[in-house]
């Protein structure tokens, strides 16, 4: 399914998937390849749904309208917590770390 622009997801999806990951440090200072990994991760997975990005300062947010693709992508992050609110049908936490970052990359085919 298509990525979709983070406010329009927002606006046209109410209470989707949330999964939260904090870039550590040494990760953060490639914030872009980051995101550019966490995206291939997603179309690597083969989402069903409308799925959206949105980064602040070290922390990128993952949008999903369903909750498998949500699940799918969380499995391969060591998730921290997942809470429910009133924004968020789910809410997970996660951490990028050099290990989970090389493991990703290995899965998409781009480690040693």
């Amino acid at each position: 399914m298509p990525k979709m622009n983070w406010e329009d997801f927002r606006r046209d999806h109410h209470r989707p998937h949330l999964l939260e990951v904090k870039l550590e440090v040494t990760i953060s200072t490639k914030l872009l390849a980051a995101r550019a990994v966490l995206e291939r991760l997603v179309l690597s997975l083969g989402t069903a749904g409308n799925y959206a990005f949105e980064t602040e300062g070290t922390t990128v947010y993952v949008a999903f309208e369903e909750d498998a693709d949500a699940g799918r992508f969380a499995m391969v992050f060591r998730t921290e917590m997942t809470t429910r609110d009133s924004e968020w049908a789910s809410k997970t936490f996660a951490r990028l770390d050099d290990a989970a970052y090389r493991r990703i990359t290995r899965l998409l085919g781009d480690g040693d």
